[in-house]
């Protein structure tokens, strides 16, 4: 008997372990990046919290249009614009597997919020006036975290 309520404990610690794990997103993007600010940096500002995925975008004071394509093997939902004037857009396409955005940022912050349902990962692909946007003008998380290339993806 008490063999059995040891394993089911095990067991259940697994399963919460896993749980866990398997809706978390890459540790690098864990909290709003510490470089956001609107006025002093420009790029691309990627993160995640309770609330889901963010995107931001800012200018440094001056205009710039960023755009990008993101993809995932789930299904991007409750996606909401965040600022966005004028002929800034997105649109969610290929039965929700595909998120394209093109903002022009003049001066303050544009983006996006949203989810990801199912899937383990989401694919980036950024741009900044229409070129490839440096990575080092990409920031991720807390710790300000930069890829590799403006062609990025995150798990989960």
């Amino acid at each position: 008997m008490r063999n059995k309520k040891v394993l089911s404990a095990l067991v259940g610690l697994f399963m919460m372990g896993m749980t866990t794990s398997a809706f978390a997103w890459s540790p690098e993007l864990e909290g709003r990046p510490d470089d956001f600010h609107i006025v002093k940096n420009q790029g691309y500002f990627i993160w995640h919290d309770d609330a889901g995925l963010h995107l931001r975008t800012t200018t440094k004071g001056q205009d710039h249009v960023y755009t990008g394509v993101l993809r995932t093997d789930g299904r991007f939902v409750n996606v909401h614009g965040v600022r966005l004037e004028n002929d800034d857009r997105y649109k969610v396409t290929s039965f929700g597997h595909k998120l394209e955005f093109r903002f022009e940022t003049i001066g303050a912050s544009d983006g996006i919020d949203f989810r990801v349902d199912g899937g383990d990962r989401v694919d980036f692909d950024l741009f900044v006036d229409g070129h490839k946007i440096s990575p080092k003008k990409i920031y991720g998380g807390e710790d300000d975290w930069h890829p590799r290339s403006n062609s990025f993806k995150i798990l989960r």
